[in-house]
């Protein structure tokens, strides 16, 4: 089997040559590393440009978009260029251990027909020092140790998986990104867009031990904290985020995510669609508060909290306050 690694990256010049010589020096290295670089301007093409001149027995090749368009698209345009049978995903800033790729492939050759596999990592700081935490005990309320037995409602809310972690069946990660409305990128992650298929479609592994350094280092993409609304800091964060955000946002999330479901028919599994389906029927009803007078939209969230959906699938009561207030 053939291995491609897809990075990309946007102003990483501080981490970038520390996390590809981790990727080129694997016990297994791989057969080809797309990088895509989203509008740098901090010297990341330079670093780029000389690492593929240092290896020209690798393909390693590096692509610029003409505009930035953000990360995820960014990801799809690298797996498109892709030619691997196996294809992981490479942030610019970790660094991988000497044996991940192997580990990952060796899912894929054990068992045929594997759409994705996918591991723990290490949190650490900006230098490399694991902090004593996992990717997996940083998530909220995704059982991510489960792999393909975590129940389909948890799934369809947040599959969670971190692309870093994750290595894709090559033809079925061209195929989802080919066929995907590019819209759906506003609204999910590559990472966690290709989980939900993949977890929909399986088999899916995962493997318990952490086989990355997960850098956080302040100017990161993605968080690596569990929501607390005791801290001020996020609280103003979640503010934010929710003040800049449609009020059909989830509506749309899951409606482009049942269209692409429906597009891979009866192989897709029947209880992560109607998870899908009764989560766009909560989204309608969130999202129908806000045109509600005062007293009625207080009501109608509180039915909503009685039915237990605000703590099964949300952040609470942090959430249900969000749909009154907000």
């Amino acid at each position: 089997m053939t291995v491609s690694v897809v990075m990309a990256t946007y102003n990483g010049a501080a981490y970038v040559q520390e996390q590809v010589d981790s990727i080129l020096t694997n016990e297994r290295p791989p057969d080809e590393l797309l990088v895509v670089d989203d509008g740098s301007s901090d010297g990341t093409m330079e670093v780029l440009n000389a690492i593929a001149a240092k290896h020209p027995s690798l393909r390693v090749e590096v692509l610029r978009n003409e505009r930035n368009i953000g990360a995820t698209l960014t990801f799809v345009r690298a797996v498109l260029g892709s030619t691997g049978d196996i294809v992981l995903f490479a942030d610019q800033d970790d660094s991988w251990h000497a044996h991940k790729i192997g580990v990952l492939l060796k899912c894929f050759t054990d068992r045929p027909g594997l759409l994705m596999a996918y591991s723990d990592g290490s949190i650490t700081n900006a230098a490399l020092q694991p902090d004593g935490r996992s990717i997996f005990s940083t998530r909220n309320k995704a059982h991510l140790a489960l792999g393909a037995a975590r129940d389909a409602q948890e799934i369809a809310a947040n599959p969670d998986i971190k692309g870093c972690t994750m290595a894709l069946d090559g033809a079925f990660a061209r195929r989802l990104f080919g066929e995907s409305d590019p819209a759906f990128a506003h609204y999910w992650g590559h990472d966690h867009w290709a989980a939900l298929f993949a977890l929909g479609l399986g088999p899916v592994e995962v493997v318990l031990e952490p086989l990355i350094l997960h850098r956080f280092h302040g100017r990161n993409a993605s968080g690596a904290v569990r929501f607390n609304p005791f801290s001020a800091a996020l609280r103003r964060q979640y503010l934010r985020a929710v003040r800049a955000q449609e009020a059909d946002h989830f509506v749309m999330r899951y409606r482009l995510a049942i269209t692409q479901a429906q597009r891979f028919g009866a192989t897709f599994s029947p209880m992560l669609l109607e998870a899908l389906k009764e989560l766009l029927h909560l989204s309608e009803q969130r999202r129908d508060l806000r045109t509600l007078p005062t007293l009625a939209r207080i009501r109608a969230a509180l039915r909503i909290h009685r039915r237990g959906a605000y703590d099964r699938h949300y952040n609470g009561v942090y959430t249900l306050l969000r749909d009154i207030f907000l």
